[in-house]
């Protein structure tokens, strides 16, 4: 009978291998996060990196886990080779694992210039900026201007980062399925809407639902002392205030849950009065030229969980209204007073006068921000001028609204469109404003400042740049994280050597979880044997950015009798936040190895069949050993158990193996997104595999 068992999940018995990046793989990021196995009786790692379009090798020592996130010696547009050893206690380096390849594509953004008027201010980590010019588009740059990170080809705006590190935007990659988009920081797309929706603003809960906004029409009046009154008349409208002769548009709320089904919506048709209306700004010039009036424009939702309510931002009627979740009930509008807004003295916050409002967030101390665009201020301040202002403010007993911060930017700063404010972790605040006043030429430019209004960092790009909100992050891979166990040797069995962890007198080894990112993560652990030699481990922890979490196990407390000279264990953890990344390791446990023989142990860890990576985007390399020689067949089914494609059919002689495949039919067409199986056979045995593709 020809056994078969993968590689991928008995790495204890087979030579290491290098995961990331992948042979061949294409990156989007000069920030690279390399992993590779455990080897045995690793005191640390060396990484050997060589540009080969220059042939410069560069040798990265002391690295104590098997991932490193390597942030200085990789550029853009090259081409680079890599190669991972380790070493001893005792001095010796183990033999090298590798060579493998990786592609750095090109950067996106060019001429940015940063000021640094006080480095040891600045909130440290990176920094994220995504918007519609020149094309949609979404960078990464550190505090010195060197871009990090971009969207690749996938024409991706950033909207959203959350507390965990998940992207949010509107991609015109395969347009409209990935208006609402998550992705990481690949451009693997996690979750898209179906259907096109409004690109300003996406947002996940922690049911795993998602808000998006979406144009809805209604027919409504052409006001009667606007002052475009006039010319519609002149086109055969009555504009007499009540006659609902024009097409009105705003934007729905929507709620999808993870299978793009609307489970819950809310219509402003059904909660606004179209007596509220601008009245001051340019939106019935822009209705006259479009034949359509764009009412509502809002652009900010911000979801509330602990008090189940949403915070919409409807630009062009200047108001932050608070709705409850999920009966629909507005609690309050905050705006304008009358006669800016018909109905605006019966809202509260009236003294705020904040104007075609971006970005409503609700901060940790309960307050709440937002980029006042202030396109009608020439007419709200005594001023006379259109100023805009990043505000934060805050709302007692759902009646009040203080102001509690406020900067003015500068004239030439004024903002029409866009703009963002984000309360950093050292109480600055990151200020976006594309600068693109009325008569001018843009202007973006993204300033950090202290609670004190000190500006300590500055950003300016070219006047073709748009963007639409900026973030500080800590860093890129936010699902980076490692596993190590240890005890971890190389130990002979009576006729191989094989690596695992071997016991001494205590019983004990030691599993280590090390979050490797910039982030807090929440991580799903379960760690267990199959012969009851420890207790099985299963729970949640929350570990903090770059710390780990060790679980000493104790293979004589659980009082069972090894009845067996080795065990198989196995370590299972997933990010929550970041499940793509979930990693299954699993490694023998010896009790006396020299009873052991190769052959059995084989047979006694067959456990299924995996490909990696897994999700995967654009291939996937499917690994199998053969304990003799034979002939095989491996062919991919869809869901329905149709052929798609027939990977190898042949003789193979035993040994490790691997079979690759690019997503591709048997007619060489690119197949989509979704769940595929594939089955190995070799002489009479057949083993079955899923592998989930994700574009």
């Amino acid at each position: 009978l020809i056994k078969i068992f993968l590689i991928s999940m008995c790495n204890s018995i087979c030579i290491g291998e290098l995961m990331r990046p992948s042979h061949g793989q294409e990156l989007n990021y000069v920030h690279v996060l390399f992993e590779w196995d455990q080897e045995p009786d690793a005191i640390f790692y060396q990484i050997e990196l060589e540009d080969l379009n220059s042939n410069q090798v560069v040798m990265i020592d002391s690295i104590r886990t098997n991932l490193l996130i390597e942030t200085t010696n990789i550029t853009w547009n090259k081409i680079y080779q890599w190669r991972v050893r380790s070493c001893t206690d005792d001095g010796s380096y183990g033999v090298w694992i590798g060579p493998s390849i990786f592609i750095v594509n090109n950067s996106k953004l060019r001429n940015a210039n940063i000021t640094n008027y006080q480095d040891s201010l600045i909130q440290p980590g990176l920094t994220m900026m995504g918007g519609p010019n020149p094309g949609r588009h979404t960078v990464v740059v550190d505090k010195n201007g060197n871009e990090i990170w971009n969207d690749g080809d996938y024409s991706f705006k950033i909207n959203h980062v959350d507390e965990y590190g998940a992207l949010y935007g509107n991609s015109d990659h395969l347009f409209p399925n990935h208006t609402a988009s998550k992705v990481n920081y690949a451009m693997d797309f996690l979750w898209s809407s179906n259907q096109e929706v409004d690109p300003h603003d996406f947002r996940e809960t922690s049911r795993n639902t998602f808000f998006a906004l979406r144009n809805i029409f209604s027919d409504g009046p052409i006001p009667s002392n606007i002052s475009m009154t006039d010319e519609f008349r002149d086109m055969g409208f009555f504009a007499d205030d009540s006659t609902h002769e024009f097409p009105w548009y705003a934007q729905e709320i929507i709620e999808f849950d993870h299978d793009n089904n609307i489970i819950w919506s809310w219509n402003p048709f059904e909660h606004y009065s179209l007596d509220d209306h601008d009245r001051h700004g340019h939106t019935w010039w822009d209705a006259f030229m479009n034949m359509k009036y764009d009412w509502t424009h809002s652009n900010s939702i911000f979801f509330d969980e602990v008090d189940n309510a949403i915070y919409l931002s409807s630009r062009h009627l200047s108001r932050i209204s608070k709705i409850d979740y999920p009966s629909g009930d507005i609690i309050y509008d905050i705006g304008l007073p009358s006669p800016y807004i018909a109905s605006g003295d019966s809202s509260i916050g009236n003294n705020l006068l904040f104007n075609f409002q971006h970005h409503i967030q609700r901060i940790e101390n309960g307050n709440f921000t937002l980029f006042d665009n202030g396109n009608i201020s020439n007419h709200v301040f005594d001023h006379g001028l259109r100023i805009s202002r990043a505000i934060e403010f805050e709302v007692v007993g759902d009646t009040v609204c203080n102001m509690i911060w406020s900067y003015s930017l500068p004239t030439n700063l004024y903002g029409r469109a866009g703009g963002s404010i984000q309360v950093l972790d050292n109480n600055n605040r990151l200020i976006y404003t594309r600068g693109n006043s009325f008569g001018g030429a843009n202007n973006p430019t993204i300033i950090e400042m202290t609670n004190e209004q000190e500006v300590v960092w500055k950003l300016n790009v070219p006047s073709y740049y748009a963007w639409y909100r900026a973030f500080r992050i800590p860093s890129i891979h936010p699902d980076a994280f490692s596993i190590i166990v240890s005890p971890f040797s190389s130990i002979n069995t009576y006729d191989n050597e094989i690596n695992g962890i071997l016991l001494d007198t205590s019983g004990e080894f030691v599993v280590s979880i090390k979050n490797e990112s910039g982030y807090t993560q929440p991580y799903y652990y379960k760690i267990k044997d199959d012969r009851g030699w420890i207790q099985p481990l299963t729970g949640t922890v929350t570990i903090d950015a770059g710390t780990e979490l060790e679980f000493r196990l104790d293979c004589l407390s659980s009082g069972q009798v090894r009845k067996t000279p080795y065990s198989n264990l196995d370590v299972i953890v997933t990010p929550l936040k970041h499940s793509y990344a979930k990693k299954h390791v699993r490694h023998v446990i010896f009790d006396r190895p020299d009873l052991v023989d190769t052959g059995s142990l084989r047979t006694a860890m067959m456990d299924g069949l995996d490909n990696f990576p897994n999700p995967f985007n654009p291939v996937t390399k499917i690994h199998y050993d053969l304990l003799e020689n034979s002939t095989v067949k491996i062919v991919v089914y869809d869901l329905m158990g149709r052929v798609v494609e027939t990977l190898f059919e042949g003789f193979q002689e035993a040994g490790p193996n691997s079979v690759q495949w690019n997503t591709t039919n048997g007619t060489g067409q690119s197949i989509g997104t979704g769940l595929y199986f594939y089955t190995i056979e070799a002489g009479s045995e057949v083993r079955t595999g899923k592998m989930l593709l994700v574009k």
